[in-house]
């Protein structure tokens, strides 16, 4: 595996992360609209808004780590770092 490919599998699982404790709150919005738990500070705006924004934002990291490893790593520079580790190393003959 090369060095993209171990970046994208660390966005993907950082991904599968946040996802979770996204969707944690989503099911804290419906238990709280409910009523299992109430905070006189919060309503269940606050929790749907803020379980769906990174339900959202791990989807994101999960589908597009490919767009994230092509700007972290460009096409250039992969192109230039395959040709280092193709060339041999010269050998010096006395």
């Amino acid at each position: 595996m090369t060095i993209e490919d171990w970046f994208a599998l660390l966005i993907r699982v950082l991904g599968v992360a946040i996802l979770i404790f996204g969707l944690g709150g989503v099911v804290n919005a419906f238990l709280y609209h409910l009523g299992y738990f109430t905070f006189p500070e919060s309503s269940v705006g606050y929790y749907l808004i803020d379980g769906l924004f990174y339900s959202f934002a791990g989807l994101y990291l999960i589908r597009g780590a490919d767009s994230l490893v092509n700007f972290a790593y460009p096409k250039n520079y992969r192109e230039e770092s395959e040709e280092d580790d193709d060339s041999e190393p010269e050998e010096d003959i006395k």
